[in-house]
């Protein structure tokens, strides 16, 4: 499904957005888990290991579309979805059991707040030549020199807004070319890749609604 984004199109959007708890009552799993097999999720069950031990998780999966999903345990909960509205369904509905379960206990509780969005955008231009420009022909040509090859090219760039700690908002993004396999194939796609950390559960998900409007500021800076 391509999504039109005034002059962007956005093909593909996967996102995983992590809420753990770093200081506070642990997270009644059992109870989350409940409630959303009572809504028809299904559920798996898995353990993994942590620097603290083994850690039980839950993975209940949205029943229109099983690729969507929540996973709890009792360090919090993480949504992983294939579509951005599903996905902002599904984090309200997180959230929702979260502050039941929590109640007033939540204004105790620090927590990590980590996004992480993969976006492939249709920008009509060569993302090769595009994304060469943020790079200084000096420098990549030294850089050749030192590799001793004349086949070194620009392939991604890395870029970052705010101030990476606590309780600042730091977002990191990341943008490479789409290469076709054929020269059939269309060409000029790019992935933007999103990681946002914070510590504001309000924020993590203000950042998230206005997800759209970033990509159309960010291909708006590089063409």
């Amino acid at each position: 499904m391509v999504i039109l984004l005034s002059k962007v199109d956005i093909e593909k959007f996967h996102m995983i957005y992590k809420n753990l708890i770093q200081l506070g009552k642990d997270l009644d799993a059992d109870s989350f888990r409940a409630s959303l097999v009572s809504q028809g999720f299904v559920q798996e069950e898995r353990v993994v290991p942590t620097p603290t031990g083994p850690l039980k998780e839950y993975v209940l999966r949205e029943p229109r579309n099983l690729r969507d999903l929540i996973v709890i345990s009792a360090k919090g909960f993480v949504v992983d979805a294939w579509d951005l509205e599903r996905g902002l369904d599904l984090l309200m509905l997180a959230y929702d059991e979260y502050e039941r379960i929590l109640g007033d206990l939540i204004r105790h509780t620090l927590v990590n707040i980590i996004g992480d969005y993969r976006i492939t955008v249709f920008i009509g231009k060569d993302p090769e030549e595009v994304i060469s420009k943020f790079v200084d022909d000096n420098a990549l040509n030294k850089f050749r020199k030192a590799m001793n090859r004349d086949d070194a090219r620009v392939f991604s760039i890395g870029l970052s807004l705010g101030i990476p700690k606590p309780p600042y908002e730091w977002v990191i993004i990341n943008l490479t070319p789409l290469i076709a396999p054929t020269e059939l194939n269309k060409k000029g796609r790019i992935q933007i890749s999103i990681r946002y950390q914070g510590v504001d559960s309000e924020k993590g998900i203000l950042f998230l609604r206005n997800i759209n409007k970033l990509v159309e500021k960010i291909v708006k800076g590089i063409l």
